[in-house]
């Protein structure tokens, strides 16, 4: 389930930027999205990638408590995801990035705890590019 929520969020990331891209004519803005855009669609590989490869978790991490947890979060990405699909303006679709950013983070941080060692690095990588993204989403609303 993480995995198919992940790949899902990528590809809504990738949407998103490409529709964020060609709402604006702000050359800087326009290769930030095309660039988040490209970046959202490598991490969708990896999850694909891992889901692929049936990776398993720590099941001693993932008590009872821990997964309704995760439930809860993947429901609210769920429908986040559902009511984020049409965007109303500019500004709403920068608040939609952030807030895409931050679910993939917190996501990503749950699947480092739970997932093997050996992927770790794999996971703090992507995990950086998109606090990455982040960063430079929240540089740019502070400047409108």
């Amino acid at each position: 389930d993480i995995f198919n929520v992940m790949i899902e969020l990528e590809t809504l990331g990738n949407v998103h930027y490409v529709e964020m891209q060609d709402m604006t004519d702000d050359l800087q803005l326009k290769a930030l999205f095309g660039l988040l855009a490209t970046q959202e669609m490598a991490h969708k590989e990896l999850y694909t990638k891992y889901k692929n490869m049936n990776i398993t978790f720590e099941r001693n991490l993932v008590t009872e408590e821990y997964e309704g947890y995760m439930d809860a979060m993947l429901k609210g990405t769920v429908r986040f995801l559902e009511e984020s699909k049409e965007i109303k303006n500019f500004e709403h679709g920068f608040e939609v990035a952030i807030n895409l950013e931050k679910d993939t983070i917190l996501f990503l941080t749950e699947l480092r705890r739970i997932i093997a060692p050996e992927y770790h690095a794999a996971i703090d990588n992507v995990t950086d590019q998109e606090r990455n993204h982040l960063k430079a989403l929240y540089d740019y609303k502070s400047k409108f």
